[in-house]
Protein backbone atom coordinates (compact mmCIF):
# COMPACT_ATOMS: atom_id res chain seq x y z
CA UNK A 1 0.00 0.00 0.00
CA UNK A 2 1.35 3.39 -0.94
CA UNK A 3 -0.25 6.76 -1.24
CA UNK A 4 0.49 7.80 -4.81
CA UNK A 5 1.23 11.25 -6.16
CA UNK A 6 -2.48 11.60 -6.94
CA UNK A 7 -3.38 11.66 -3.27
CA UNK A 8 -0.37 13.69 -2.15
CA UNK A 9 -0.76 16.31 -4.87
CA UNK A 10 -4.51 16.60 -4.35
CA UNK A 11 -4.00 17.27 -0.64
CA UNK A 12 -1.23 19.78 -1.45
CA UNK A 13 -3.44 21.60 -3.96
CA UNK A 14 -6.40 21.83 -1.62
CA UNK A 15 -4.16 22.97 1.22
CA UNK A 16 -3.00 25.80 -1.05
CA UNK A 17 -6.64 26.71 -1.71
CA UNK A 18 -7.39 26.56 2.01
CA UNK A 19 -4.71 29.17 2.68
CA UNK A 20 -6.69 31.77 0.73
CA UNK A 21 -8.59 33.91 3.22
CA UNK A 22 -11.38 35.12 0.94
CA UNK A 23 -13.28 33.52 -1.93
CA UNK A 24 -10.57 34.42 -4.47
CA UNK A 25 -9.94 32.02 -7.30
CA UNK A 26 -6.48 30.49 -7.61
CA UNK A 27 -5.08 29.53 -10.99
CA UNK A 28 -3.74 26.03 -11.53
CA UNK A 29 -0.42 27.47 -12.69
CA UNK A 30 0.07 29.25 -9.34
CA UNK A 31 -0.35 26.01 -7.41
CA UNK A 32 1.70 24.04 -9.96
CA UNK A 33 4.66 26.41 -9.75
CA UNK A 34 4.55 26.72 -5.97
CA UNK A 35 4.34 22.94 -5.42
CA UNK A 36 6.42 21.87 -8.44
CA UNK A 37 3.57 19.82 -9.92
CA UNK A 38 2.73 19.45 -13.59
CA UNK A 39 -0.18 21.80 -14.31
CA UNK A 40 -1.71 19.20 -16.67
CA UNK A 41 -1.64 16.56 -13.94
CA UNK A 42 -2.98 19.04 -11.40
CA UNK A 43 -5.80 19.99 -13.76
CA UNK A 44 -6.91 16.33 -13.93
CA UNK A 45 -6.93 16.06 -10.14
CA UNK A 46 -8.82 19.31 -9.64
CA UNK A 47 -11.41 18.21 -12.20
CA UNK A 48 -12.05 15.05 -10.14
CA UNK A 49 -12.34 17.15 -6.99
CA UNK A 50 -14.63 19.63 -8.75
CA UNK A 51 -16.90 16.83 -10.01
CA UNK A 52 -17.06 15.51 -6.43
CA UNK A 53 -18.03 18.91 -5.05
CA UNK A 54 -14.94 19.66 -2.96
CA UNK A 55 -13.81 22.58 -5.12
CA UNK A 56 -15.46 25.16 -7.33
CA UNK A 57 -13.85 25.80 -10.70
CA UNK A 58 -14.43 28.79 -12.94
CA UNK A 59 -13.20 28.80 -16.53
CA UNK A 60 -11.80 31.73 -18.42
CA UNK A 61 -9.02 34.30 -18.09
CA UNK A 62 -10.16 35.34 -14.61
CA UNK A 63 -10.99 31.77 -13.63
CA UNK A 64 -9.43 29.38 -11.20
CA UNK A 65 -10.36 27.20 -8.25
CA UNK A 66 -11.46 27.68 -4.66
CA UNK A 67 -12.74 25.39 -1.95
CA UNK A 68 -16.45 24.60 -2.01
CA UNK A 69 -16.60 24.43 1.80
CA UNK A 70 -14.64 25.84 4.74
CA UNK A 71 -11.28 24.07 5.33
CA UNK A 72 -12.48 22.64 8.65
CA UNK A 73 -15.23 20.76 6.78
CA UNK A 74 -12.96 19.07 4.26
CA UNK A 75 -11.30 15.97 5.64
CA UNK A 76 -8.15 14.48 4.17
CA UNK A 77 -9.91 11.12 3.80
CA UNK A 78 -12.47 12.78 1.50
CA UNK A 79 -9.72 14.10 -0.76
CA UNK A 80 -7.73 10.87 -0.85
CA UNK A 81 -10.77 8.67 -1.41
CA UNK A 82 -11.85 10.78 -4.38
CA UNK A 83 -8.54 10.67 -6.23
CA UNK A 84 -7.15 7.33 -5.00
CA UNK A 85 -10.16 5.29 -4.04
CA UNK A 86 -10.30 3.73 -0.60
CA UNK A 87 -6.82 2.90 0.65
CA UNK A 88 -6.42 -0.78 1.40
CA UNK A 89 -3.48 -2.36 3.21
CA UNK A 90 -4.35 -5.75 1.75
CA UNK A 91 -4.70 -7.14 -1.74
CA UNK A 92 -7.99 -8.91 -1.13
CA UNK A 93 -11.23 -6.99 -1.12
CA UNK A 94 -13.61 -9.70 0.03
CA UNK A 95 -14.13 -10.32 3.74
CA UNK A 96 -15.34 -13.86 3.06
CA UNK A 97 -13.69 -14.73 -0.26
CA UNK A 98 -10.21 -16.02 -0.96
CA UNK A 99 -7.21 -13.85 -0.07
CA UNK A 100 -4.66 -16.30 -1.34
CA UNK A 101 -6.30 -17.29 -4.60
CA UNK A 102 -6.60 -20.85 -3.34
CA UNK A 103 -9.29 -20.92 -0.69
CA UNK A 104 -10.33 -18.99 2.36
CA UNK A 105 -8.82 -15.98 4.05
CA UNK A 106 -5.12 -15.63 4.72
CA UNK A 107 -3.94 -15.73 8.33
CA UNK A 108 -2.99 -12.03 8.28
CA UNK A 109 -6.27 -10.82 6.71
CA UNK A 110 -7.57 -9.23 9.93
CA UNK A 111 -4.25 -7.48 10.61
CA UNK A 112 -4.27 -5.70 7.24
CA UNK A 113 -7.98 -5.05 7.42
CA UNK A 114 -7.54 -3.31 10.78
CA UNK A 115 -4.59 -1.26 9.45
CA UNK A 116 -6.79 -0.04 6.58
CA UNK A 117 -9.45 0.93 9.11
CA UNK A 118 -6.92 2.89 11.20
CA UNK A 119 -5.65 4.77 8.16
CA UNK A 120 -9.21 5.72 7.21
CA UNK A 121 -9.98 6.79 10.79
CA UNK A 122 -6.83 8.93 11.03
CA UNK A 123 -7.33 10.65 7.67
CA UNK A 124 -10.99 11.15 8.55
CA UNK A 125 -10.02 13.13 11.67
CA UNK A 126 -7.64 15.53 9.94
CA UNK A 127 -9.08 18.51 8.09
CA UNK A 128 -7.45 20.99 5.76
CA UNK A 129 -7.69 23.51 8.60
CA UNK A 130 -5.72 21.15 10.85
CA UNK A 131 -2.93 21.12 8.29
CA UNK A 132 -2.94 24.92 7.99
CA UNK A 133 -2.78 25.57 11.72
CA UNK A 134 -0.20 22.84 12.26
CA UNK A 135 -2.52 20.60 14.24
CA UNK A 136 -1.00 17.41 12.85
CA UNK A 137 1.51 15.35 14.82
CA UNK A 138 5.08 16.34 14.00
CA UNK A 139 4.20 19.69 12.42
CA UNK A 140 6.17 22.58 13.87
CA UNK A 141 4.63 25.54 12.04
CA UNK A 142 1.79 26.27 9.65
CA UNK A 143 2.50 26.62 5.92
CA UNK A 144 2.81 30.03 4.31
CA UNK A 145 0.11 31.55 2.12
CA UNK A 146 0.39 31.62 -1.66
CA UNK A 147 2.94 34.14 -2.84
CA UNK A 148 4.39 34.67 0.64
CA UNK A 149 8.01 33.63 1.13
Amino acid sequence: MKLTTKGRYAVLALTELALIKDDSLVKITEIAVRQNISSTYLEQLLLLLKNSGLVVGVRGPNGGYRLAAPPENIMISDIVNIVEGRMEAKGCVSKTGSCTGVSGRCMTHDLWDELSRHIELFLGQVSLKDIIIGNVLGRSSPPKALGVE
